[in-house]
């Protein structure tokens, strides 16, 4: 068949491609050199799955869809989860519930629901409730028409495989660690085999130009996002993997890719890798120093990273059979697409679809650092995260393997013997510590120093879940965060406290952690918050002066945090210490004339206001308390902190509590005690 002659004005803007093409016609008609002009034979493109008119590419191109196998052969399937429908329901974020066991036959597991754009690796920031025994959701009966009580393709769920995310700005294969629940926003490749090497080789091919090329050009595009269907990828072709050294080295690669892209994390606190965060090895002179080593760091790894990725593009192309001119066409139409673009993912065509993908999270800057830094710092006092390890990053574990499962506990946890978040008499020792194999070992506790004294540890931590913004108070939440510094930095930490502060723009620390706006709470807040969810761990209550705070952390709140809050040595000391200084301004005023008397009289009018806000403070706090409402950590974040709304500077809780009063989330345990209690005015469906 004689081919068809195509001028390619995808590049143009609307306006112009009638002048453009008028432009190229003329050009052609006169023999004159032609740019984006192409000729195929139509018939070819019966070829392709789905036949796209994909004018663009080369014939030995088209050809490789007829000549090699596809995806979903040879023991590799491909294919997709349900989502259970409530997602408020059934859905959390990693570091929502509690980190004790719900029981043998119910767990939170990870749950692959799509994600940004990252390749190779990617952490995985939610779990699903999970019914082990009946291998579905729990309390999940099926949807109506449908007689089953599983999700779509349950069987092959909690295996390691190759997964990617729906709807991103490029297609993104990533490792699927073993024990994870997939979406339908996440399909999943499985090897037959389930052998690392062979999923390894899978995931490089997946990620190389031409696979992504021949996957686009079933789409009959090249550009803009696109939804990576199951379907989609089953159809790809994918060149022979048998020969062992070849399928090795593409492996090797993989992994290598796997481990550059997983580096990312090391410093982020929300990761299951996390150890420490970016500027805690202390060995430069300045936080601004330190700044520039990172960043150099950086830059060594994204050409680390860029180097294996040209290794496994060639050998790519070698496999598929691709010469100079194929490789040359296919880079030209790829355009350089990055793995590290921290694009924002398309919206899909329905709102329900938008707003289940995920951002990718910014790359660090020096203020981002520095925030970081004292984000762990409040961890460290609350004892969550292991001081020790900052002193001597050799006590940090080695993390899991590609394929292992999620560890529970962060490397950088500071955890008991138990693998488990620790306890005032239940702290890991260094002994323990060092016999580690990996994050996921947990040796012998009864080894000779597996437990450490509480005493023995190197910083008071608030074991109640419990520190406030006071200067005077021995449990001062911005006295701890400074003392973190200065047994980091010893003489240098005031200087480096100073630092921290001109690079926030705030002039000391204790401004940046009382506003609530602009500095560590909604920080914080936008830290902790991913997939659409928002779940900050640590809660400020604050009177609307903030003259005042208490904070506490989730994970050590129990039925008594509030009342214990709102006694002393806490918020009533507080009122009971305001009071005195008032009474003490108010006995000196007799002796006072004049200038200084008026003085003394602005000095007692402040003072009485002080006494009139941490008073009202503290009582709203003991009505809160008297609720009898506390928290139920499997809820989540946003509605177990409903109860402070009058408290807390979040409009999220107060819109919360609203829903809640009128019945919504009947499914809670909230809600639940709610209803007992008399607290819902309304029934509901919901």
């Amino acid at each position: 068949m004689a081919e068809t002659v195509f001028f390619r004005l995808l590049k143009e803007p609307i306006e112009d491609k009638d002048d453009a093409l008028a432009a190229q016609v003329t050009a052609f008609n006169h023999a004159e050199s032609v740019d984006n002009l192409f000729t195929a034979d139509t018939s070819e493109f019966g070829r392709i799955p789905g036949s796209p008119f994909a004018y663009w590419t080369t014939h030995a191109v088209i050809a490789v869809f007829g000549d090699l196998e596809k995806v979903e052969h040879n023991g590799r399937i491909a294919r997709v989860g349900d989502h259970p429908g409530n997602k408020d329901r059934y859905v959390r974020l990693v570091w929502e519930p509690s980190n004790a066991k719900r029981g043998v036959h119910r767990q939170w597991l990870p749950y692959q629901k799509g994600g940004p754009n990252s390749r190779y690796y990617d952490d995985m920031h939610l779990l699903v409730d999970w019914d082990v025994g009946r291998q579905t959701y729990y309390d999940f009966f099926g949807r109506p028409g449908r007689t089953s009580e599983h999700p779509s393709n349950y069987q092959h769920f909690l295996r390691p495989g190759v997964t990617w995310p729906l709807r991103t700005d490029s297609f993104s294969p990533r490792i699927l660690p073993s024990g994870c629940i997939i979406s339908n926003k996440g399909p999943t490749v499985w090897v037959g085999s389930d052998e690392h090497m062979d999923i390894a080789s899978v995931l490089a091919i997946m990620n190389s130009s031409a696979f992504e090329f021949m996957v686009r050009l079933q789409l009959a595009r090249t550009e803009l996002a696109q939804s990576y269907e199951v379907g989609l990828i089953q159809n790809t072709p994918v060149p022979d993997l048998s020969d062992p050294l070849t399928r090795d080295r593409l492996a090797d690669l993989a992994l290598q890719a796997h481990d550059l892209q997983r580096r990312r994390d090391l410093g982020d606190e929300t990761a299951h890798v996390f150890g420490l965060p970016s500027l805690a090895l202390h060995e430069d002179a300045s936080l601004l120093q330190a700044g520039l080593r990172l960043d150099q760091a950086e830059q060594n790894r994204r050409a680390a990273l860029a180097a294996v990725q040209a290794e496994i593009d060639d050998l790519a192309f070698d496999l598929y059979g691709l010469d100079e001119t194929d490789r040359a066409a296919i880079r030209a139409e790829m355009g350089g697409a990055s793995d590290e673009s921290p694009h924002e993912p398309p919206a899909g065509p329905e709102e329900q679809e938008a707003e289940d993908e995920e951002e990718a999270a910014p790359p660090e800057d020096l203020p981002l650092r520095v925030q970081n830094l004292l984000m762990w710092c409040v961890g460290v006092a609350f004892g969550r995260w292991d001081v020790r390890m900052a002193l001597d990053s050799s006590l940090l574990p080695a993390l899991q393997g590609p394929f292992d499962p999620l560890p529970r506990c962060a490397p950088g946890a500071l955890i008991g013997t138990d693998g488990l978040p620790a306890r005032k008499d239940h702290i890991a020792g260094e002994a323990w510590l060092r016999s580690r194999k990996d994050v996921l070992d947990l040796p012998g506790p009864g080894m000779p120093g597996a437990a450490l004294d509480a005493d023995a540890y190197p910083f008071p931590v608030a074991w109640d879940g419990i520190l406030v913004d006071d200067e005077n108070h021995p449990a001062d939440l911005v006295a701890r965060v400074e003392q973190v510094i200065r047994l980091l930095w010893g003489d240098r930490g005031d200087d480096i406290i100073q630092e921290a502060c001109d690079i926030l723009g705030f002039p000391d620390l204790r401004s940046y952690f009382r506003d609530p706006r602009k500095g560590f709470y909604a920080f914080h807040i936008k830290r902790y918050s991913k997939s659409r969810r928002k779940a900050p761990i640590y809660w400020l209550l604050q009177p609307e002066k903030r003259s005042y705070g208490i904070w506490l952390y989730v994970h050590r709140m129990g039925e008594m945090t509030l009342l214990e809050a709102a006694r002393k040595p806490y918020a009533d000391s507080k009122v009971l210490l305001e009071e005195a200084r008032l009474d003490e301004l108010q006995q000196s005023l007799g002796a006072l004339e004049g200038s200084a008397r008026k003085r003394r009289e602005r000095e007692i009018e402040r003072q009485q206001k002080l006494v009139d806000e941490v008073t009202s403070f503290r009582n709203t706090l003991d009505k809160v308390a008297a609720m009898k409402l506390p928290p139920d950590l499997n809820d989540g974040v946003i509605i177990s902190i409903a109860p402070l709304h009058a408290l807390t500077p979040w409009n999220e809780a107060q819109k919360m509590w609203a829903q809640l009063a009128t019945g919504a989330y009947e499914w809670s345990a909230m809600a639940q005690q709610m209803r007992r209690r008399g607290f819902v005015k309304v029934a509901s469906s919901r």
